[in-house]
């Protein structure tokens, strides 16, 4: 009878209710690569860090507005505040963990250098390495500090704060691997080592050569080696 469905030659039910069903079976199947997708997403805090982390250092901070940082990370306004409070908020993280992934990378990159003179050429080295990646664009840590010269509020405080940590813990190490290299405190060669890496990161950056960066690093390992004659302890 017609409108009760039929058979096929190989005797199998083709009715309409069970093409249908086959039918949304194979549309579920297709969704499942999407799916996984979602579920192995970076969750917001990921995707704002990400997203502020490319934006600020390839445009700047001010010039980057919170609209545009919620477009890239696909990520709602209440989120980004419920999370951070703040774009201030958001930049005091973003610095923070630019010190923190610094940091791991020269230590991974330290692995092998047991020795401290090594280990103090390898801030020099790490930035050799990296400005030609991305595209000489300097200290993030100094591009973030100069966009506050006279900050007005607390958490423009903060974030001027946050880019001088790093550069504390640069000097403080390189001093504390100076004191294991020579037996006596070297807070002053640690400043001189600093001036070096300073001026060598801002001539790569004017000059787009890390040929600046290689001559720093070159008088840093002269004073590395000429320092017990210069200093007595």
């Amino acid at each position: 009878m017609a409108g009760t469905g039929s058979t096929t030659t190989d005797g199998s039910d083709a009715s309409p209710s069970k093409a249908k069903k086959t039918t949304r079976a194979g549309g579920t199947s297709k969704s499942k690569p999407a799916a996984s997708r979602r579920r192995n997403r970076p969750g917001p805090r990921q995707r704002l860090l990400g997203s502020a982390t490319h934006l600020f250092t390839t445009e700047g901070i001010r010039v980057i507005g919170i609209d545009r940082i919620l477009r890239d990370a696909d990520v709602a306004k209440a989120s980004l505040y419920s999370l951070f409070g703040s774009k201030d908020n958001l930049v005091v993280a973003y610095i923070e963990e630019l010190d923190k992934d610094w940091r791991e990378r020269w230590e991974k990159m330290c692995e092998d250098r047991p020795k401290p003179e090594d280990r103090i050429l390898a801030f020099f080295d790490m930035c050799i390495a990296e400005q030609p990646g991305e595209n000489f664009r300097g200290s993030h840590f100094q591009n973030a500090a100069s966009e506050y010269p006279r900050p007005d509020t607390d958490s423009e405080h903060r974030i001027r704060a946050a880019a001088l940590e790093h550069r504390r813990w640069c000097r403080d190490t390189m001093a504390d691997l100076l004191t294991e290299k020579f037996g006596y405190a070297s807070r002053t060669l640690a400043d001189q080592l600093m001036v070096f890496l300073d001026g060598g990161i801002a001539g790569a950056k004017m000059n787009r050569t890390v040929t600046p960066l290689e001559t720093a690093r070159e008088l840093a390992k002269q004073m590395l080696y000429t320092a017990p004659m210069m200093y007595s302890i």
